[in-house]
């Protein structure tokens, strides 16, 4: 019997070679965005899950609140993780981890590498809290000393090639040129995904300065907990934030903020990007938003090949009649029907591997970092299984129910033709519906993010941006070694005689994803105070220029080597109270704990963050110690002439910083990169719209070839009565064009509500027009009528002589 059925289900499938192609590519292209998606979830879920007694380990974070705004920050007070172990009853253990950066690390023979990156220090509890597995050295005396590192096997490999890691026990490297650090242990590479990033853990011992340090906090302060077991992390946190609250009473009553704490279970972690580091994050919203996309893709192509078999049914009807005729049951004639689906089934799934292959080579950039590294084979074999079975039973029960209503007598007669029924005929147009329902959602959602990211890249800013280079200078160097001193204002005066080179500007960038801010106080005639946060932009008397940012009142700043004249923008001016840009212009502000100081301009706004956040009210200053970024704006607009211009920058600093590599990059791509999630999110709905579309095609292609099958005799009559073919593809068109317009009347309000809320966490946004969805509406109106003229003027071109003709 299973013989039989294989072998009927060969020739059927060989047989009808157009519609088995149509339904293996609709599956597999559904298949293999679930594939993707599958893995792409799996991957992020998987992140700390090998994490010994994850369910009592915590991350502990900081929460602000400043003038009715707040915000949140991954580090702690520097003091906290060092004493709450012993002023909070069911901690286990208390683990800093503080990230640190160095310009350089210099091996024993002299080669050095360039700002390494995952430096961390910790203490010996780390190792208890992270299973790593030990292949030189031990955890229980590692770190007990100043001076000692621990690195990872691919740390040890990059330093010392070629040598064991017992072998590499011992070695002593240089940071800074200066600061000995010998190895004390080396570890094998965590083999799951980990929030713990670590390549060099240096023994952390907090410094006398800092032990008082309660009220600031650095997010490069990290600190975990491990509970006891059975302790109360409710009572925990309550008693974790009484103590901080009471150690950082004096900043916080100063600086007039709250601050609280909040732990993070360690299987969160990974989902809270909020609170970023080094570590890859990621966003359950958007997670859960990949798994409505690959389900919704799915569906479309079930239903693409439901809509594709039962176009087929008439076609099929004397061969199920024979087969009642000869004693076929019902039961029977459905397992014949779901060996064909399955047959299918696995053909798109082999398919779709391919399919697969090609998208994550083609969208590497859309693709989490660390996922080529890891699969779960047993996990996605089974959910493979269990979405070919399900495929296989949601595509495969309808048809193969449907055709067992066909009645053998009357098909062995030819005394009736093939009709399911008005419901069953409702039910296909339906499906119809759904998958245009779905096309048009995607197709809104691509014009509305579209428009935004447009709206995004070309706003005015409030600066000019265009053909500038960023050149970070190297500030360890100038803060640490007197012989680079002054050297990035000496280069600036040799880049200004450069052809090629329109002007050289020092300071911050207007907009950038680096923020300093501090409380600055103005005291106004009648002795009100106004206390703002402002954030600060470090500048020379060129950068203003550079950027062409516009100046509303009084002057640029005078160059100082520190903070003697302030200058404002627009936001700041109505924040401290004043009545004007020219009422600001030659009063005095004071920073927490400062001097008075003069404000002598103030400037037009300009955006400082992305378009998720208000023009916030910044402060402009002259600090000489600050000033370690090269703004260079080349005169040509020509791409090509750019090059020559940034070679002759490269060799003037070569003369400046010898032994650091000349890196640059270009302003545009920085402010691009503020925006990668949206782009990435852009291509996402562009690509899950054209699979839509393609899906939908196909099951429309199905239903057109039903209609005009069903229809041939009528086309035949009409044609012998006059008709001409236009008149036959419009009758055959109209009643797909109205299931397209339901299709619309239904999704165009569901896709103004999404598109709404998604709209609505940006502070600066497009709106919402009614062209979007009418060009929507048109696109999916013409796709259609292009999917159903191939069948329709087909049949309109045949001869009435043959389909009319009795057998």
């Amino acid at each position: 019997m299973l013989k039989n059925y294989f072998k009927t289900t060969f020739r059927y499938l060989n047989r009808n070679r157009l519609f088995t192609s149509l339904n293996v590519i609709g599956l597999s292209v559904g298949i293999s965005a679930c594939w993707i998606i599958c893995r792409i979830i799996s991957y992020e879920f998987s992140y700390d899950i090998k994490q010994p007694h994850s369910e009592r380990i915590f991350r502990v974070v900081s929460r602000f609140k400043s003038e009715g705004n707040e915000s949140g920050n991954g580090g702690v007070p520097a003091p906290l993780a060092f004493s709450v172990k012993q002023q909070v009853p069911g901690i286990a253990m208390s683990v800093p981890i503080w990230e640190n950066w160095k310009q350089s690390v210099k091996i024993p023979d002299g080669k050095t590498f360039d700002s390494p990156e995952n430096l961390m220090s910790t203490t010996k509890e780390y190792f208890k809290m992270v299973p790593y597995q030990w292949l030189a050295g031990d955890a229980g005396h590692a770190l007990e000393a100043p001076g000692q590192l621990v690195i990872t096997k691919s740390r040890a490999e990059k330093y010392f090639p070629n040598i064991s890691p017992i072998n590499v026990l011992g070695k002593t490297i240089l940071y800074e040129d200066s600061i000995p650090m010998q190895i004390s242990g080396v570890v094998a590479d965590l083999d799951y995904p980990n929030s713990f990033v670590g390549q060099e853990f240096s023994t952390l011992i907090l410094p006398k300065e800092i032990e008082s340090r309660w009220g600031g906090v650095n997010s490069n302060n990290m600190m975990y907990v491990t509970l006891l077991p059975n302790a109360s992390s409710h009572k925990v946190l309550k008693q974790l934030n009484a103590f901080s609250t009471e150690k950082g009473a004096e900043g916080m009553k100063k600086y007039k903020f709250e601050r609280w704490h909040t732990l993070i279970p360690m299987k969160e972690v990974h989902f809270s990007p909020e609170y970023n580091d080094r570590s890859h994050k990621a966003s359950k919203k958007v997670l859960y938003g990949l798994t409505g996309i690959a389900a919704f893709l799915l569906i479309l192509a079930c239903i693409n090949y439901i809509n594709l078999t039962t176009a087929q049914v008439p076609q099929r009807a004397k061969e199920v009649g024979i087969r009642k005729t000869l004693g076929s049951s019902r039961w029977h004639l459905i397992r014949q029907f779901l060996s064909e689906t399955l047959a299918i089934s696995i053909l798109a799934l082999g398919l779709s591997y391919l399919l697969s292959l090609w998208a994550l080579n083609s969208f590497k950039d859309l693709i989490p970092e660390g996922f080529g590294g890891y699969i779960n084979y047993w996990q996605i074999s089974a959910f493979l299984i269990v979405l070919v079975l399900a495929v296989t039973l949601f595509s495969g029960v309808y048809p193969g129910w449907l055709i067992t209503r066909v009645q053998a007598a009357s098909i062995m007669r030819s005394s009736a033709t093939i009709q399911v029924g008005k419901n069953s005929f409702s039910l296909r147009k339906s499906l119809i519906v759904f998958q245009f329902v779905v096309a048009q959602l995607f197709i809104v959602g691509t014009l509305v993010v579209r428009e935004q990211l447009h709206y995004l890249m070309n706003k005015d800013l409030g600066f000019d941006r265009e053909a500038v280079v960023m050149v970070q200078v190297p500030w360890w160097k100038l803060r640490n070694n007197p012989a680079y001193k002054d050297r990035q204002f000496t280069m600036q005066q040799e880049l200004e005689k450069q052809p090629g080179i329109e002007m050289v500007a020092l300071g911050d960038p207007p907009m950038n994803q680096s923020f300093s801010s501090n409380t600055f106080i103005y005291k106004e005639p009648g002795g009100k105070v106004n206390e703002r946060n402002l954030y600060r932009k470090h500048l020379d008397t060129t950068l203003l220029g550079l950027y062409k940012i516009k100046l509303l009142a009084g002057r640029n700043i005078a160059y100082s080597d520190t903070v003697r004249e302030y200058m404002l923008n627009e936001t700041a001016v109505k924040e401290l109270g004043f009545k004007s840009p020219q009422d600001a212009v030659g009063k005095y502000v004071k920073e927490m704990e400062g001097t008075l100081i003069p404000v002598v301009g103030v400037v037009k706004d300009f955006h400082i963050g992305s378009f998720y956040q208000k023009i916030e009210p910044v402060i402009l200053l002259s600090d000489k110690s600050n000033l370690t970024t090269l703004n260079i704006k080349l005169s040509s607009s020509d791409p090509a002439q750019w090059e020559a211009a940034l070679k002759r920058t490269n060799v003037i600093w070569d003369k400046m910083y010898p032994a650091q590599p000349f890196k640059y990059e270009f302003y545009d791509s920085t402010l691009d990169e503020i925006y990668k999630d949206e782009r990435n999110m852009s291509r996402i709905i562009n690509l899950a719209t054209a699979v839509a579309i393609v899906i939908s095609c196909l099951g429309l292609f199905g239903l057109s070839t039903l209609t005009t099958y069903q229809r041939i005799k009528e086309i035949g009559i009409r044609k012998v009565l006059g008709a001409t073919v236009t008149n036959i593809v419009a009758l055959l068109s109209k009643d797909f064009v109205k299931l397209v317009l339901i299709a619309i009347i239904i999704a165009s309000p569901v896709a103004w509500y999404f598109m709404d809320k998604w709209l609505q966490d940006f502070v600066y946004k497009i709106d919402i027009e009614w062209w979007m969805f009418a060009l929507a509406g048109v696109a999916a109106i013409v796709i259609a009528l292009l999917t159903v003229s191939f069948q329709s003027i087909r049949a309109a071109l045949m001869n009435p002589v043959k389909t009319l003709k009795s057998e």
